[in-house]
């Protein structure tokens, strides 16, 4: 055997070394470790989404509201009154404009609004019995006393309030989603009012008395 022959064995083996270290170096560099790669996490579970969002729940200052161009779409939402009728009256200072109607459907009536106009709203659900409106309009109570604006209201608490606020101290939302819950019966609404409240201006009402109720938002300041 020549020398080199007898040197063969060593350089392939040698060669082999160089190889299998150069591989470990690459699969190191590409991993990081060696240990494996970590698992991706574990999908988190949706949030619950508020029941406030898209309600504007502070007042804004009445000038801004007066001063708002171009008009508000208002998503009514109402819970408890298919097939209702929602008319939002404006207050007689703000515009010459309204009032504003539209049918629930699907549990959702929308309104387009002069953005001034909404200073001062006030809104009604009227009753449907078979196909037809019924003749009554319940004023929707926006505010409870000792109702925060954002608070939920229940039922007791609409109907157990000493005092009401029920025109909307307005929006410069270009648009805007309220929600209201009604009690029917014969398809006429006994009571309606927003869950949850609306920041309101001065002018109240006694629970009780909602039934073709004519609004006194005039004046607001």
């Amino acid at each position: 055997m020549t020398p080199m022959n007898a040197r063969s064995p060593v350089v392939i083996g040698t060669l082999v070394v160089v190889v299998l270290v150069g591989l470990g170096v690459f699969l190191l560099s590409r991993t990081g470790s060696g240990a494996p790669p970590a698992a991706a996490p574990a999908p988190q579970p949706s949030a619950t989404p508020s029941i406030t969002a898209g309600t504007p729940t502070a007042a804004p200052a009445p000038e801004d509201v007066r001063n708002q161009p171009g008009t508000t779409v208002l998503k009514v939402k109402v819970s408890g009154c298919p097939g209702c009728q929602v008319t939002a009256v404006p207050d007689d200072t703000t515009t010459a404009d309204g009032p504003f109607a539209a049918t629930v459907t699907n549990g959702l009536a929308q309104l387009e609004v002069p953005s001034p106009s909404t200073l001062g709203l006030s809104f009604f659900l009227q009753g449907e019995k078979d196909g037809n409106d019924t003749p009554a309009r319940t004023l929707v109570i926006l505010q409870p006393d000792r109702v925060a604006p954002g608070d939920a209201v229940t039922e007791a608490a609409a109907g157990s309030a000493q005092s009401a606020g029920y025109c909307w101290a307005g929006t410069t939302l270009t648009v805007a989603t309220v929600r209201f819950s009604a009690q029917a019966k014969g398809g006429t609404v006994q009571s309606a009012w927003a869950d949850p409240a609306l920041p309101t201006t001065a002018a109240q009402v006694t629970p009780g008395g909602e039934k073709d109720f004519t609004p006194r938002c005039g004046g607001v300041s």
